[in-house]
């Protein structure tokens, strides 16, 4: 069985998934989802996301538990034209949604905090509309023990 961290990212990577205009939601960046994609989002890739669990923060509890701060990057891009921005907030807007539909993702994390938001443009030949979403998910989980 997958420790309770890929557990959680693999709820993500399906969540984000199912965005989708079909599913009520404003964008399909749902087509497009990326588990720590490091290039720059082509034209076929757009628009899209792309997230990364990053370093946890663990605090250690009794009884060999430890109580966890996951943190989780969102990045957004969306094609350049009049309406980049307004892409970009509609996909902010279907990303927080698809994440307070179930902030526990099945019960694997007991929450899960939207830390800041923040949309931006990129120049690299063509303008590109970009948004970060970053997020802590927090969980507990047993003190991993090697045999």
């Amino acid at each position: 069985m997958a420790d309770k961290r890929q557990q959680i990212v693999d709820a993500i990577r399906a969540r984000l998934g199912g965005i989708l205009v079909a599913n009520g939601y404003n964008t399909d960046i749902g087509l497009h989802v990326f588990e720590w994609k490091v290039r720059a989002f082509s034209e076929s890739e757009i628009p899209g996301v792309t997230f990364r669990d990053t370093d946890p923060k663990i605090r250690e509890l009794t009884g060999g538990m430890q109580d966890v701060s996951l943190p989780v990057e969102f990045i957004i891009g969306a094609a350049s034209g009049t309406s980049t921005m307004q892409v970009i907030r509609a996909a902010i807007e279907d990303v927080l949604a698809a994440i307070n539909q179930d902030w526990t993702w099945g019960g694997l994390a007991w929450d899960t905090a939207i830390d800041t938001i923040e949309a931006f443009a990129e120049h690299e030949g063509k303008l590109t509309g970009l948004a970060k979403i970053s997020a802590s998910v927090k969980y507990e989980q047993q003190r991993p023990v090697h045999p």
